[in-house]
């Protein structure tokens, strides 16, 4: 879906912030958490890679919030444009990261970005993130030792910002990982009016439901089956 070198380079960074955090109270959200649930039955069906993702967004306990801040600051993660977001900015040609300064000096297709999105349940004082109540009774679980927030919670933002997309890229994507926590993780997510919502909205768009038969199921001639599968599940 993405562009791979852009995705490889964002789980190489991924993992180095993980790698680095271990003492910290963080957790995984997003389409990077998308992965870590599904990948391991996903390579089992169909002996490849779940879809990967370009930006990293992140769970963070505001308790760690000064150790975590020169962290990314080693990593060279730098403020973007929104108080939540940080970016890497990746020159193509040098395959290296560059700062702001440097990138108005280049071509805008030798560069791209990888955005860290910061969000927590309680107000940051030294790092920007987008506070979000319900993360309260949100829950830290490991998957082969990497943090990700509790599949519950994970649904209930991916079903809300699925509402709230206005980059069909965005949508798209939040449709697969949808699609893909609800059938390819070994975890038995509820079934919310949220995810109900949200699995009624890609079963009545016959763009989602081809996008994921090509993304998800591999095969684009199968928009029935991603239809059936959710119908079936609709109806228990």
């Amino acid at each position: 879906m993405y562009d791979t070198h852009e995705t490889e380079t964002s789980k190489k960074y991924m993992y180095e912030l993980l790698k680095h955090s271990s003492s910290i109270n963080i957790a995984l959200i997003g389409g990077w958490a998308a992965y870590i649930y599904v990948n391991s039955n996903y390579r089992k069906a169909f002996g490849v890679d779940y879809l990967m993702s370009r930006d990293i967004d992140v769970f963070i306990d505001v308790k760690h919030e000064k150790r975590f801040a020169d962290l990314i600051k080693n990593l060279g993660f730098q403020k973007s444009a929104y108080p939540f977001r940080y970016e890497i900015i990746y020159d193509k040609a040098s395959n290296k990261i560059i700062t702001q300064e440097q990138a108005k000096k280049h071509h805008i297709f030798n560069l791209f970005y990888i955005f860290l999105d910061l969000f927590s349940n309680k107000p940051t004082k030294l790092l920007g993130t987008w506070c979000i109540d319900s993360l309260n009774s949100s829950k830290r679980i490991f998957i082969d030792n990497i943090p990700v927030l509790d599949i519950n919670s994970l649904i209930l933002l991916k079903a809300t910002s699925f509402f709230e997309r206005e980059k069909l890229d965005k949508e798209l994507k939040d449709a697969c990982d949808l699609y893909a926590l609800v059938f390819y993780s070994e975890q038995n997510p509820q079934l919310t009016e949220l995810l109900k919502h949200a699995l009624d909205k890609i079963l009545n768009r016959q763009d989602l439901c081809e996008f994921i038969s090509e993304q998800v199921l591999r095969d684009s001639l199968k928009a029935g089956i991603v239809k059936r599968t959710i119908s079936n599940y609709l109806s228990k």
